[in-house]
This record gives structure tokens, sequence and C-alpha cells, in this order.
């Protein structure tokens, strides 16, 4: 089984009972930050990136014990928010990873787009944004 196919499978299987922002199916978030990115290992760590904080009973070991080598597992942790994380500390810990860096791009820009859908407020996820902009310009 691919690397792809099997972070597909559970994300799948994490997500299955969550909702987005609008209501939908929490998969499809994952699958709009997959289509957004362009890497497989990018895409990959798309489909995992909320596995860790969503995720009963997931956490680095068990992605490791997935098949997922060093390079993803960092990139998906480094994706995870810690509990009582500062929001913006998080963003840019996620941001210093440079395989996260474009995965975390990819999921502000669904979350405004999620918030304006839902009538929601956007500010802080453009507010990230702005910072990744900043602070870690694209190449």
């Amino acid at each position: 089984m691919s690397m792809f196919y099997r972070a597909a499978k559970i994300a799948e299987e994490v997500h299955q009972a969550q909702r987005d922002k609008t209501g939908r199916p929490y998969i499809e978030h994952c699958r709009r930050v997959v289509d957004a990115v362009e890497t497989k290992d990018q895409k990959v760590v798309a489909y995992l990136h909320d596995v860790l904080e969503k995720g009963e009973g997931w956490d680095r070991t068990r992605l490791e014990e997935a098949g997922f080598g060093p390079t993803i597992t960092s990139a998906v942790d480094a994706m995870s928010r810690r509990d009582g994380e500062d929001y913006f500390a998080f963003v840019r810990r996620a941001a210093s990873n440079p395989l996260a860096l474009p995965v975390k791009r990819a999921d502000l820009a669904d979350n405004i787009w999620q918030a304006r859908q839902a009538g929601a407020s956007t500010v802080r996820y453009e507010e990230a944004l702005r910072i990744l902009d900043e602070e870690f310009p694209r190449g």
C-alpha cells in the first residue's frame, strides 16, 4: 500500500464522524488541502495534518508504526497544535518545518474559505497567512 493511500485511509477513519466549519464531512477539508499542495510528501502530510490533534489515540509514535518516516512524522507533528499553545506561536512552529509550510498555507487558505462559507470571522486565519508571508516568504 502506498504512503499516499495509507495516509488517505487513516484520515478517512480518523475524521469519519467529524464535520468542518461548514457542517460538511471533515475529510473534504483534508482533500481540499491535498489538492492545493504539489509534491507527494506534501499531499501525505496534508491528509494527516489533523490526525494527531483530532484522532483518538494517534501520536507521533503511532504514525511511525504506520510506516511514515521521520520527515513525514516531523511535518505532521509540526502541524499539530500543543495543549495551551498560543495560536500564532503554533503557526510559526508549523511554518518552521519546510515540508509543513506549504501544507499550513493551504490549510489556512481553506480555513478562510470555510469561515466565509459559514459566516464566521476570518481574522485569525488571515493574520496567520500574513505572518507566513512576512516571516516565511515563498521562494
